[in-house]
């Protein structure tokens, strides 16, 4: 039970991360929010990465254990991490080839 809760505990982080960013975008306070993680960026890729490679491990090997009311909400809240992730590099890339200001 208690790796449950903390596997619960990083996928409400990772969602938290992902509202603060496109709600960054969406305001225009992209560039603010890039500034203040500009020292960690490279390194709060690689544990978004880890975080988002355990979490698809993990709903894929214990995905009969879910409860079955959680079953959906989990797949979705995992994939919305997984896009949000690639979404978050794609827009990394395209300021770091200066293809966007």
């Amino acid at each position: 039970m208690e790796n449950n809760r903390i596997l619960q505990g990083v996928l409400g982080l990772l969602l938290g991360y992902n509202v603060v960013f496109f709600t960054a975008h969406l305001k225009g306070k992209a560039r603010a929010l890039a500034e203040v993680l500009a020292e960690v960026q490279s390194l709060l890729n690689i544990f978004e990465l880890i975080a988002v490679m355990v979490l698809f491990v993990d709903l894929v090997l214990r995905f009969d254990h879910i409860e079955s009311r959680w079953q959906v909400p989990r797949v979705a809240a995992v994939g919305l991490c997984l896009t949000g992730m690639l979404f978050k590099w794609f827009i990394l890339y395209l300021h770091l080839s200066y293809l966007v200001d």
